[in-house]
């Protein structure tokens, strides 16, 4: 089962999924859209994909929809539905925090009542960035380390509030269910069906509409950039790991540290268009620094495929 089915890291696993012979239960209230597209994959994988639209959040609908579609037994849950986006995030906390929380909740009663083997969760990796700000923290940042919130009442964090929630009662449920808990902490995918609310289809879109002078907010702030085609085979080699091991939190990204002016400059090299600059400071509460270490997903014998020029360019729609 796959929760936030429609987004672009669902979707992308229920099709490596299905290209992998699994039969899979694709969950989404399809808010952002995304349906047509699992019907296409439904068309091609005849039998082996079925669609429920619902919202997790509400505790009287979301249970009765799934059983009213399946009623076997679910053996390994991806739970992906989620509110996501800074700018929507910050507009909205509270929505974030109910909506984020119940559907999480939500779906582990469902995984204690069908007695499923694994629960994934995709957590983030803005429920350590305020450390790293903080200097409490190495750089490229490993999984053990502590989770915090620089500010509480700044509305950016309900979401990582939210992340770190949902970490909390996935291991508690896994305690009382007997699952094996994984938590995936994603740091910035990014591909050609995700939504404007992100800095490279942001970019992009400026650029398709010639904008000048070209915004660049946090110039020399860096992160980590993994396409979602490389994030979709990094779930793969977890889940076959999760058939062998006990419950782990994985860091999934890059190792590459890049600037934001740096993706800038790959972006304008893919677009042709060369902008006037106008350098803006990073919003508030955004990190200086974020790059995961994944020594422990490389382990598992991945290694990230797409680099970020080859990515944008598939983003790119002229």
């Amino acid at each position: 089962m796959v929760t936030g089915a429609g987004g672009l890291i669902g979707f992308e696993l229920v099709r490596q999924l299905l290209a992998a012979g699994d039969e899979v239960l694709a969950i989404d209230v399809f808010k952002k859209g995304g349906r047509l597209d699992l019907e296409k994959l439904a068309d091609k994988y005849t039998g082996a994909l079925e669609i429920v639209e619902t919202d997790l959040a509400s505790d009287s609908n979301a249970l009765v929809s799934i059983n009213s579609v399946w009623s076997g037994r679910v053996d390994t849950i991806f739970h992906f539905a989620a509110i996501v986006g800074v700018h929507y995030v910050t507009d909205h906390p509270y929505e974030t925090i109910s909506v984020n929380m119940r559907s999480t909740l939500n779906v582990l009663d469902y995984a204690l009542v069908r007695g499923c083997s694994a629960f994934f969760f995709a957590s983030s990796s803005e429920n350590y960035a305020s450390g790293v700000d903080a200097g409490q923290m190495p750089v490229p940042t490993p999984e053990n380390v502590t989770l915090s919130i620089a500010d509480i009442e700044l509305p950016r964090w309900s979401y990582a509030a939210s992340k770190i929630c949902g970490e909390a009662a996935v291991f508690g449920a896994a305690r009382t269910g007997g699952f094996k808990p994984v938590i995936l902490r994603f740091h910035n995918v990014y591909g050609p069906r995700m939504g404007p609310t992100h800095v490279i289809p942001e970019m992009l879109a400026r650029c398709k509409a010639r904008v000048s002078p070209f915004p660049v907010f946090g110039a020399d702030q860096t992160r980590s950039f993994l396409y979602v085609e490389d994030a979709g085979r990094a779930l793969m080699h977890i889940l076959h790991a999760a058939q062998y091991k006990q419950g782990e939190i994985y860091n999934v990204g890059s190792p590459v540290e890049t600037t934001i002016s740096d993706v800038a400059r790959i972006v304008f090299e893919v677009t042709g268009y060369n902008p006037e600059l106008d350098l803006k400071p990073a919003p508030s509460g955004s990190v200086q620094r974020r790059v995961p270490n994944i020594a422990k997903l490389m382990k598992l014998n991945f290694k990230p495929q797409v680099g970020l020029l080859d990515g944008v360019r598939a983003c790119w729609q002229p």
